[in-house]
């Protein structure tokens, strides 16, 4: 049986990343995962004050990241102390997201863990820049988190689509419940599984000729659901039929009163790749969501494949 065997944490330098790393430590302590605390550094007052002596610019760049190293060296020492494997390391690059992609691209791990600072924004729908190029281009799991604590034992939903407007929508549910379930079994806790779907709405329908009866038609797509998702559960094999919830309304509206409602500590979705028009008119349902809900969310991608089925 696969589980996490490395975690990265991006511990950013100018943010609060105390709930990153107490996740990391509750995954840690469970899993036996080692845990890599990464900062990447850029102070531009260093850069531009040696602009003109290289050498002396090295030298007080390599001093800042010596001091920045001294800081988790503290913080990784303490976790060494509790039995954890901890590791740190630091790099500077001016793009902290391009720097934080090429650490994973090097550690090779399992999870990374990012805590979402506060931002202001044009509307909820809107997340950080360099939040919404990690979930573009991470290529593993993304646990984004927030200034909460989980509970005792954590609740974790899966949120489904058999119909994810993707190449692969098998594949990324089948991802998302591998990863969900993982989570659960750390947590010795229950999962739940939700699909929220939104049927036509009545207004929409401009030819009575075409739907002259509306409430056979939402029948059918409430059924036509309900069977795309046992289906797809039945394929896992391992859901418990009472923790499995099917809504019917908008998703950015219906997943946050869920979340809300069950007390849920990590939804895990689907990150899929839009382009920037796609990006700008409508958001994925992730950007929609995050805002309004307490909870933290685990992204993942069809393609990835860290974490097997439990057997």
């Amino acid at each position: 049986m696969k589980t996490i065997s490395k975690i990265l944490v991006n511990v950013e330098e100018h943010h609060d990343s105390t709930q990153a790393i107490a996740k990391a430590v509750w995954l840690a302590e469970r899993s036996g995962a080692a845990i890599e605390l990464f900062c990447c550094c850029f102070n531009l007052s260093v850069r531009n004050g040696y602009l003109f002596d290289r050498e002396a610019g090295l030298h007080a760049q390599h001093a800042y990241l010596r001091q920045v190293e001294d800081r988790l060296l503290n913080t990784a020492s303490s976790l060494q102390n509790q039995g954890l494997t901890v590791g740190v390391d630091v790099a500077w690059d001016r793009h902290h997201c391009e720097g934080v992609l090429r650490k994973a691209q090097r550690y090779g791990p399992d999870l990374l863990i990012h805590q979402i600072g506060v931002h202001s924004r044009l509307g909820h729908y809107w997340m950080a820049h360099q939040d919404w190029q990690l979930l573009r281009d991470c290529t593993i799991p993304v646990l984004l988190v927030k200034a909460h604590q989980w509970g005792r034992v954590p609740r974790v939903a899966a949120c489904v689509d058999p119909f994810h407007e993707c190449d692969a929508p098998a594949e990324l549910d089948r991802a998302i419940l591998n990863h969900a379930c993982l989570l659960a079994r750390l947590a010795d806790g229950r999962l739940h599984v939700v699909h929220s779907y939104h049927a036509l709405p009545q207004a929409a329908i401009f030819d009575e000729h075409v739907v002259t009866d509306y409430a056979a038609l939402q029948k059918k797509v409430a059924r036509k659901h309900a069977e795309a998702l046992e289906k797809m559960l039945d394929e896992h094999g391992y859901v418990d039929a009472e923790n499995v919830h099917q809504l019917e309304g908008e998703t950015h509206l219906m997943l946050p009163a869920f979340a809300a409602q069950h007390r849920i500590d990590v939804m895990v979705m689907g990150s899929i790749a839009r382009g920037f028009v796609d990006r700008m008119l409508l958001g994925s349902t992730i950007e929609r969501i995050f805002d309004e809900m307490d909870c933290d969310v685990l992204a993942v991608k069809p393609a990835a494949s860290v974490v097997a089925q439990p057997g």
